[in-house]
């Protein structure tokens, strides 16, 4: 009975020795892999990383913005409180009259640039034309005399959607020679400072592309994910 008792003690001695073996060695792989980030099918060794810096990189143009901010780029810290901002200016970009979003996030590795998200490009280009300011100055500075000034000032606070018509009334109201200059300009003037700028960075051919309050949601919940990896490697 003795040896019966004896041999029951130390196999469950044997087995809580085993358990704590494999437990011990499941820690120490699971340690062992938090020290690396896999990265296209590769690990970085996060031992060998002095810092991890996560960025986010955007380009939110639109309308309402200061003209030396049009097409600006941005680079900010990625954290909570400017993946709000950058909220906040999607909003006021899918208002907008015209547009332009692409929202980038990355961590630093040091010197390397780990990608973690790309949004789309959404793009509206301007489209509504108006007698303006900057149209009334610049036309001046050409040769617009008092009489055609006040004449085509009559029209500002009219707003048109097809070049033609605009152009049409324009040449019209402030009797404007019509000639290839005016006929390339005077519309691009309609635009605005801010548009006339906008125009002139895109490319040609550039498709347009929506932003919706969906694709915005979309973008927000990417860029928490993305601060979520580099808040689990901290």
């Amino acid at each position: 009975m003795k040896i019966v008792e004896i041999t029951q003690k130390i196999s469950i001695y044997i087995i809580v020795i085993l358990l704590i073996v494999i437990t011990s060695k499941l820690i120490n792989m699971e340690s062992e892999e938090s020290q690396f980030y896999e990265y296209k099918n590769s690990k970085i060794n996060l031992k060998q990383v002095k810092k991890i810096i996560p960025r986010l990189e955007y380009i939110i143009t639109y309308k309402e913005d200061d003209n030396i901010d049009v097409f600006r780029k941005y680079t900010t810290p990625l954290n909570p409180k400017e993946i709000k901002n950058v909220e906040s200016f999607l909003y006021l970009a899918q208002k907008s009259e015209f547009y332009n979003v692409e929202v980038i996030s990355f961590m630093l590795f040091d010197d390397e640039k780990i990608p973690l998200y790309h949004s789309q490009r959404f793009l509206k280009s301007p489209a509504n034309y108006s007698v303006n300011e900057n149209m009334l100055s610049k036309l001046s500075s050409y040769g617009l005399d008092d009489m055609q000034y006040e004449n085509l000032k009559q029209l500002k606070k009219k707003v048109y959607n097809d070049a033609n018509v605009f152009f049409e009334d324009v040449i019209s109201y402030a009797k404007i020679k019509r000639s290839e200059w005016s006929q390339e300009n005077i519309p691009k003037l309609g635009l605005g400072l801010n548009a006339e700028k906008f125009l002139s960075t895109l490319s040609d051919g550039v498709e347009q592309r929506e932003l919706t309050k969906k694709e915005i949601l979309d973008i927000v919940k990417e860029l928490k994910k993305s601060y979520k990896q580099y808040d689990g490697i901290e």
